[in-house]
């Protein structure tokens, strides 16, 4: 996969993906099942001729050490080869869940960026975790149980030739029922079952985070029970889906050791001639023979089993395949890539709308505006009114309808490099990397110097404590910013922003968690000639200095 570059996953691109390993363990593994059925063979063949041989007396020149060791090769072979086969198998997973890591991580890379939230929320990496997790076992659980069933009947057809031409007919019905009539049958009876337990396993899952997110709203509202009954109701489903599973595995296993049985009889009646003295074994026969193929029947009839349990494992396989393929995306559009303005001068907004979900029910107002360069629009409403979303809409986090203008051109916003490389998006979640200080103030300007740097952090008020940090600029700063105060991380997002020198500015409270200094500060950095934007667009629910030459905007 990671070198053939598939649009969407299939069960042949997870074949072709280690074919060498897999087929080393595939074929370790037939040679362990195989000698697990010699084995059985052999032993009843040895035990049968030695026990004829003490009964005709001719026990003292009886070959006992050539077939002794032939059942001590096939016992190695198989207890030797289900290690091997696991050691390789394991091998094979471990690379195939690698390569479906980088397939996963090549969709994301891929998916536009007014798409990214989608795949940020905590429901999907457990979906993905889950997802792979069936994957990955298909090889081992669904395709070399059946090739080691159907090698075992093969063998069972060579021996039972050897012994009567007429063996053959009833093991090869025998293995045309097994390996594709059962498996027919279960898939038709287990795969919608395994498709909808799948479903609610998800839908149950949300139903439980959202459950306990809210005990104690619902607790004090009174709702806890209404709502731990609709939970109960779920599980319920989950439970009757899980024994209609259970039963069609079990039925599938009792009906394979019926038609076992149903062979051995078939096999001894063809071997047997029925007289007035009773039954015979047929004279062309060789009783120890016939021994050994029941025994090795038995030992086919072993391989088998697992094939009730590779229906399930076929099914969520097949579910966590459609799952994953629906992050498969194309690359990124290029649907007005060519801006016919080296920097905007002047933008146009026509009935433009931002949204998360298409088929959402809320509806956000449309916004009709114009701004020219050296012009500054403050965004005002209630909360929910649409505001944050209008602002990452604008900056190409989002999908929109609407009409955007840039300089009078007619462009798309959404996925944008041309649009996105002369603004400075801040949103309203501070994003602190667990990278030194420095690091991520030059995520706004990888080109920046330190005195850059110091410069931008002394406007905001931070110059004092970066140079009292340890390191200074090289201080590590902890993952999302745990050991600094909310202040400090909005002034730092703030300083990446300033930093990256972009035309248009557009930021979503930026004195969010700001004291009244603090906020003076920020005003003061916006209006200082080096990062003092052509264009400002900010969403702020606190008053400041910078409202006096703002436009005011209020979304209803």
């Amino acid at each position: 996969m990671s070198k053939r570059k598939p649009p969407s996953l299939t069960f042949k691109s997870l074949l072709l993906d280690n074919p060498v390993g897999l087929l080393v363990a595939t074929l370790i593994g037939i040679i362990a099942s195989l000698a697990a059925v010699a084995l059985l063979g052999i032993s009843g063949w040895f035990l049968s001729a030695a026990g004829l041989a003490s009964a005709m007396g001719t026990a003292l020149v009886f070959n006992f050490f050539t077939p002794g060791a032939l059942v001590r090769l096939m016992a190695i072979l198989r207890t030797a080869g289900r290690y091997g086969e696991q050691v390789f198998s394991h091998d094979h997973l471990l690379g195939l869940l690698r390569s479906l890591r980088l397939w996963v991580w090549d969709q994301r890379v891929k998916t536009p960026f007014s798409h990214v939230y989608q795949q940020t929320r905590g429901d999907l990496l457990q979906r993905l975790v889950g997802d792979v997790d069936m994957i990955i076992k298909w090889p081992l659980a669904v395709i070399m149980p059946w090739i080691y069933g159907l090698l075992g009947c093969l063998a069972l057809l060579l021996l039972a030739l050897s012994i009567k031409l007429e063996l053959v007919f009833p093991i090869l019905i025998y293995a045309v029922l097994q390996l594709f009539g059962m498996i027919w049958l279960a898939n038709r009876l287990a795969l919608p079952a395994v498709y909808r337990m799948q479903a609610l396993a998800v839908h149950r899952r949300s139903r439980f985070m959202s459950f306990f997110s809210a005990l104690i709203t619902l607790t004090i509202r009174g709702h806890w029970q209404h709502y731990g009954d609709r939970l109960g109701m779920l599980d319920e489903r989950q439970k009757t889906l899980q024994q209609r599973l259970q039963h069609v595995v079990s039925w599938q296993k009792l009906v394979s050791h019926i038609f076992t049985i149903a062979l051995i009889f078939a096999l001894l009646m063809l071997c047997v001639s029925w007289t007035e003295q009773g039954a015979t074994l047929d004279t062309e026969i060789d009783g120890a023979w016939l021994v050994a193929l029941i025994l090795a029947v038995l030992g086919v009839n072993e391989l088998i089993q697992p094939l009730a349990n590779a229906v399930l494992s076929q099914g969520q396989s097949q579910v966590g395949l459609r799952r994953l393929n629906q992050l498969a995306v194309s690359a990124a559009s290029e649907t007005g890539d060519n801006i016919p303005v080296p920097s905007v001068e002047a933008i146009e907004l026509s009935k433009f709308v931002g949204f998360y979900d298409p088929h959402s029910v809320l509806r956000l107002p449309n916004v009709t505006l114009q701004m020219q360069s050296g012009q500054r629009l403050r965004l005002t409403g209630s909360s929910g009114a649409g505001k944050s979303t209008f602002l990452a809409a604008l900056a190409g986090d989002l999908p929109y309808r609407g009409d955007v203008f840039l300089n009078g051109h007619n462009v798309c916003l959404t996925d944008q490099p041309k649009w996105r490389s002369q603004i400075a998006y801040l949103s309203q979640q501070s994003v602190i990397f667990q990278q030194s200080l420095g690091a991520n103030l030059r995520l706004g300007n990888p080109q920046a110097s330190d005195a850059q740097l110091m410069e931008v952090l002394n406007l905001l008020g931070l110059k004092e404590w970066a140079e009292a940090l340890p390191n200074g600029l090289g201080t590590l700063l902890g993952a999302q910013g745990r050991d600094i105060s909310g202040g400090q991380a909005r002034r730092l997002c703030l300083a990446r922003s300033l930093l990256r020198g972009a035309p248009i500015m557009i930021l979503d409270e930026p004195f969010d968690g700001l004291d009244g200094s603090s906020i003076q500060r920020v005003c003061d950095a916006l209006e200082h000639y080096a990062f003092r934007p052509k264009m400002l667009i900010y969403v702020s629910h606190i008053d400041s200095p910078l409202d006096r030459r703002s436009r005011q905007l209020e979304l209803l």
